[in-house]
């Protein structure tokens, strides 16, 4: 009975010992945060720790190794973590990480040393495409549904063609929900119909691929397709986007979008109804 109490005692002290480095945080990718100490609500510097100063510290999953600059993270501000009580840091890298802050009395002499388990995931990478008007504001419901671009518009008698109907998806890369500013990234499409397809600023389209620079979180995909008129609705035009292969590029390289967020990578469908396919005027 005194030999299973012990080993009850020993495993109740692991556990807690465990407790103290257990995950206080899942962070994303790409995502910044900041990390502060002994600051009140307003991120003021509390009064009675004038003059001591702070280094900031991110380790490996071991919690001994350091964490790599630009490879597993970086301090955003220019201070490096180094003599501030604040400290932005964006995580480049999936995996395990600690990050620590040593507080040093102004003598020098004493330090108090915490720090914070820190997940880093690439699952909470999301890109969304979204039917949108040509400024990115959404359209949804009975508004998806329009004539076609020529309807009401004349055509030249001799014309046999319809004229083309323009459409917009945007389309916005998000990591821990924080919109994607820190770094290029990219993506595939397919529309549903054939089409021509060109970004508005900070996105270049090459065949099916987009390039979306730095500081751009957001682009609008303008989408010129060729009209159907006859019947309708058999004539009408369903189009969509569908975007694939989404990523994002940091100092570690490119980072891919988890499948478990790739429902809202295809954008609602616009509804292009068909004029009707009126011959050319004779006379007799």
């Amino acid at each position: 009975m005194k030999r299973l109490l012990k080993i009850t005692l020993v495993l109740a002290i692991s556990l807690i010992a465990f407790g103290t480095y257990a995950q206080d945080a899942t962070h994303a990718v790409g995502s910044v945060h900041k990390f502060k100490t002994n600051v009140d609500g307003s991120n003021v510097h509390l009064g009675d720790h004038v003059g001591n100063t702070y280094t900031w510290a991110v380790y490996q999953a071991d919690g001994t190794t350091a964490a790599v600059d630009n490879t597993d993270f970086t301090f955003t501000t220019a201070d490096n973590g180094l003599n501030i009580n604040t400290t932005d840091i964006q995580w480049l890298q999936a995996g395990t990480f600690y990050v620590e802050v040593t507080e040093a009395n102004a003598a020098g002499a004493c330090t108090t040393l915490r720090r914070l388990q820190i997940l880093v995931s690439a699952s909470a990478l999301d890109l969304a495409v979204i039917a949108s008007d040509n400024v990115g504001a959404t359209i949804t419901g009975a508004a998806l549904t329009d004539c076609n671009d020529m309807s009401g518009k004349v055509i030249a008698n001799a014309a046999v063609d319809f004229g083309t109907t323009t459409r917009y998806f945007t389309v916005k890369m998000t990591t821990d929900t924080q919109p994607w500013t820190t770094g290029a990234w990219g993506f595939k499409f397919t529309t549903s119909v054939a089409s021509t397809v060109t970004s508005s600023a900070g996105g270049t389209v090459t065949g099916s691929d987009v390039a979306v620079a730095l500081g751009t979180s957001e682009v609008v995909l303008t989408v010129v397709t060729a009209n159907t008129p006859g019947v309708s609705p058999a004539s009408d035009i369903t189009l969509n986007l569908v975007a694939t292969d989404a990523f994002i590029t940091t100092g570690a390289g490119n980072t891919n979008e988890d499948g478990a967020n790739l429902a809202n990578n295809t954008s609602e469908s616009f509804v292009i109804t068909a004029s009707p396919e009126t011959n050319v005027i004779t006379i007799d």
